[in-house]
């Protein structure tokens, strides 16, 4: 079997189990080492093969996370070919993964948030979904494939479904609440966000392009894609009181140590911040 033809098993083995952004996610990352590799066979490829494909990829102009990310899937298929026995041992083992330069993820500003929220107002659909990123932290993908009967607009929550299969409930306040409930109307069955031509399901791609109408319109140049909602969520409970293990729970994260990872650092002018909150020491004597 050649190195195509097991990314093209692996790919098919991702569908219908896994969310279509990830098998997407999984498929470009995977096309580098088909380019480089894909007309080898299995049986002759080398660990010093794979490690000369991180090399190249090393040298080119990308960042380190997305680098990261390319050899995470390259280990990821060749784990797999050894469960489902295509090969007799993991060659990607000990395909070490190249180091990331940290970030902390500082997400949307509060004030670049409000006059998105603000440019939405004229459009019922954009100014429920703009609130309900802002407010519920979900991925965007969660919130793509919300159906009216997800929403239980009284109780401020809903249903998403995340990372393929996983269901869980995210939550919103009252203002939210009247934004969704306006955009819905009468509506009882179907996805709830749809396209303006067709009435169809608003896919993710549409909602980052609602998202960069929105910036625009609002002047705001930065982290204003679907995932920095997210993160700007998450920093702002942080910074209003919450701690980790909540906002842990409510992003959905399968442990602590992702939102600590992700979240437990905080850029200059926050640590600065904090420092003048918690001081013990008030400048009196």
């Amino acid at each position: 079997m050649k190195v195509k033809r097991a990314i093209e098993l692996f790919l098919a083995a991702l569908e219908g189990v896994k969310a279509p952004a990830t098998v997407h996610w999984y498929s470009h990352r995977l096309a580098g080492l088909e380019a480089r590799l894909g007309d080898c066979r299995l049986a002759q490829l080398t660990h010093s093969d794979l490690r000369q494909w991180r090399s190249a990829l090393v040298r080119r102009n990308l960042s380190s996370w997305t680098r990261h990310g390319h050899v995470r899937a390259v280990r990821r298929l060749f784990r797999w070919l050894e469960i489902e026995g295509h090969t007799e041992k993991n060659l990607a083992a000990r395909l070490e993964l190249p180091p990331l330069d940290f970030v902390p993820c500082r997400g949307i500003d509060f004030a670049d948030m409000l006059a998105m929220v603000r440019a939405a107002r004229d459009s019922p659909r954009d100014y429920a979904l703009v609130l309900l990123l802002a407010d519920t932290a979900a991925r965007v993908g969660g919130v793509a494939g919300l159906t009216v009967k997800d929403l239980d607009l009284s109780g401020g929550r809903a249903f998403v479904r995340e990372k393929g299969s996983k269901t869980r409930p995210v939550y919103f306040g009252p203002r939210t609440a009247e934004a969704l409930a306006a955009y819905i109307d009468q509506r009882r069955t179907g996805p709830v966000f749809l396209s303006e031509k067709g009435g169809r399901r608003l896919l993710e791609g549409g909602i980052y392009r609602v998202l960069k109408r929105l910036a625009a319109r609002a002047g705001v140049t930065d982290h204003w894609n679907p995932h920095s909602f997210r993160h700007g969520a998450a920093r702002a409970m942080l910074r209003r009181g919450a701690n980790l293990a909540q906002v842990s729970q409510i992003l959905g994260h399968s442990d602590v140590s992702v939102t600590v990872k992700f979240y437990g650092s905080f850029v200059d002018e926050e640590l600065k911040q904090l420092h003048g909150r918690y001081s013990w020491v008030s400048g009196e004597d």
